[in-house]
């Protein structure tokens, strides 16, 4: 493989901006979900499965429109390393439940993208992860029910060395978070037992906003053992302390810029930020950014620069489109970027 997800199987509830009409949407449905503090701008709360309900009840009362998009970070990376055209072999390792809607969920897209899941474990009596991506003031903030995905640690418990020795024979492995209390442990060891296995696979870690907010000291270890920590400038913040002395890369997104952290040195890639009339939906754009960054790194580590470029390229794209109606880009964008890619032997 050449890269290996690891990550939450949701399925994504988008709203638009211009579904909105400029409605302080957020504190309105937060209320009416019947939380216990107003949710954060641009974070991630954890809810249950009757807050989802009555807030998408609200939601369909007040008329505001919902794209369902089979989602999670490291299952957004993958679907966008899938259409990127570059003959990359994709897997993902997680746990995918029911999907309350009957659509097509995660595991059809990965289907059809031609993406291994043959360590995705399922789990048809759980409903699976929700996540209700609500664009206010600019940015996203999301109201995730975790489902199923809370297996994951038990997933990684009965089938531990098929799946270590599985993510060792990957060029790269991308780690993201799960709203499990003995998920970060279970990762953590098990990208410990990568490493002992494969120095050279590379692991790429985004712990997001719930990992980056109360960082566990599991969740630490896997920031300091990553070769490339991926994360806002509010995440490195909390967690970029746990870098210092070590060899891996820090890659910090900004609105206007990406600063790239080595030992010693910061290197600056500017962008022009798009305006907020611009952005129609921001969820899953840093995941995009992280797939044109892992699709530069497995084709030589030296194109740190061009992936830095490419993901802001494809990020910027993304946000003009909501959920993944501007997938069908991506290819055309990657070539401006990358060199053909080589034949697999």
């Amino acid at each position: 493989m050449d890269v290996v997800g690891v990550g939450a199987l949701n399925l994504d509830l988008i709203t638009g901006a211009s579904a909105l009409n400029g409605s302080p949407v957020l504190a309105r449905l937060g209320a009416h979900m019947r939380l216990r503090q107003p949710p954060e701008s641009g974070g991630e709360r954890m809810v249950d499965e009757p807050a989802v309900r009555a807030g998408l009840e609200w939601l369909r009362d007040e008329g505001v429109p919902l794209t369902p998009e089979p989602g999670g970070s490291a299952f957004n990376t993958l679907h966008a390393l899938g259409r990127l055209g570059r003959g990359l072999r994709l897997g993902y390792v997680g746990v995918a439940g029911r999907d309350p809607l009957g659509a097509a969920g995660p595991l059809a897209v990965l289907d059809g993208l031609g993406i291994d899941r043959r360590l995705v474990a399922t789990d048809p009596d759980r409903l699976c992860g929700i996540c209700l991506s609500v664009h206010d003031g600019g940015e996203r903030t999301l109201l995730t029910h975790t489902g199923a995905n809370t297996r994951i640690a038990a997933h990684v418990r009965e089938r531990f060395h098929e799946i270590a020795g599985y993510l060792a024979a990957a060029r790269a492995v991308h780690v993201t978070s799960f709203l499990d209390p003995d998920g970060g442990s279970a990762l953590h060891r098990l990208l410990a037992e990568v490493r002992r296995r494969s120095p050279r696979t590379l692991i790429s870690f985004d712990p997001g906003h719930a990992w980056s907010a109360e960082p566990t000291p599991d969740v630490l270890a896997m920031a300091a053992m990553s070769d490339y920590l991926l994360v806002n400038g509010r995440e490195f913040e909390r967690l970029g302390h746990v870098r210092k002395g070590r060899e891996g890369v820090s890659v910090v997104k900004y609105p206007d810029r990406v600063e790239v952290h080595r030992p010693g040195t910061v290197e600056r890639y500017a962008h022009r930020p798009l305006p907020d009339g611009e952005v129609e939906d921001a969820t899953g754009a840093g995941d995009v950014f992280a797939a044109g960054l892992l699709a530069a790194l497995v084709a030589d580590r030296a194109l740190l620069g061009a992936g830095v470029r490419l993901g802001s390229a494809l990020a910027g794209h993304k946000l003009r489109h909501v959920g993944t109606r501007g997938h069908g880009g991506f290819r055309a964008i990657a070539a401006d970027f990358l060199r053909p890619a080589s034949p697999v032997r």
